[in-house]
């Protein structure tokens, strides 16, 4: 390694501070995404110990795409991976070839890889333009501090963390007292005798006799008819023969 160049720019962002099995996922994801389908037969997903010149096999309709992933930061990618990614894309009879690295090649890996129409270079730049700002999210940058100059973190995150402890407590007393007040009630009910409820019995109401109307007053008897005098007898006869008299008189003849 001592042989290998240096980096002309030495990256340090997302992409750069994963590791190189999370580097072949990433690739995997997203060729699977653009269509093709993935075969990662690379160290990352395997555990081998080598992963033959070979971490992703591409296949679409009759395209065997061989991809070769180099997380390399520090050094540049030299020639010699180029010729031996070349040499396994005869071996195995594929369509073409990828060498992927998340730094750079050198000026020698790029002239070898421009004599061959079988194989394609992708470095950091290009990488990154590939997989776009989306796959690796920038990471989270400090609040700004508050005009007075003291720390959110320190004022809400400390302030949380002092809170929950102090809560836990108070749970806890309550819960003690809550168990001491239920215990008392025990044992000062404990030898004591049972409560038994007792209610008055229902009085009985006996109804009074019913009292009987009173009767009305009875009416004084009628006295008996009397019987007509002799005197009387003769008067209405009288009167009688008179008013005959007193009709003869006064109808014509007929």
């Amino acid at each position: 390694m001592s042989r290998l160049k240096n980096v002309r720019t030495r990256r340090d962002d997302a992409l750069s501070r994963i590791g190189w099995d999370e580097f072949e996922r990433v690739l995997a994801a997203h060729y699977r995404d653009v269509g093709w389908w993935v075969e990662h037969v690379g160290t990352g997903a395997t555990g081998a110990r080598s992963d033959g010149g070979v971490d992703l096999r591409l296949r679409r309709d009759a395209q065997v795409v061989l991809v070769q992933c180099k997380h390399w930061n520090a050094k540049q990618v030299p020639h010699n991976a180029v010729h031996e990614l070349l040499g396994i894309l005869v071996t195995e009879g594929a369509t073409g070839a990828i060498l992927i690295t998340s730094g750079e090649f050198t000026a020698a890996a790029i002239a070898a890889a421009g004599r061959s129409d079988k194989i394609r270079l992708i470095d950091g730049s290009g990488l990154r333009d590939m997989l776009g700002d989306d796959a690796f999210p920038p990471p989270p940058t400090e609040a700004a501090a508050p005009p007075d100059g003291g720390s959110r973190h320190s004022r809400s995150g400390g302030g949380l963390r002092l809170l929950y402890p102090l809560l836990a407590l108070l749970c806890a007393i309550g819960f003690v007292l809550v168990v001491r007040e239920m215990l008392a009630r025990t044992a000062s009910t404990a030898g004591a005798p049972p409560l038994v409820e007792t209610r008055p019995a229902p009085a009985i109401v006996v109804p009074s006799p019913r009292a009987e109307a009173p009767l009305p007053p009875a009416l004084p008897a009628s006295p008996p008819p009397s019987r007509p005098t002799p005197a009387e007898i003769r008067e209405s006869q009288r009167k009688a023969d008179e008013a005959i008299r007193t009709i003869e008189d006064t109808t014509p003849e007929m």
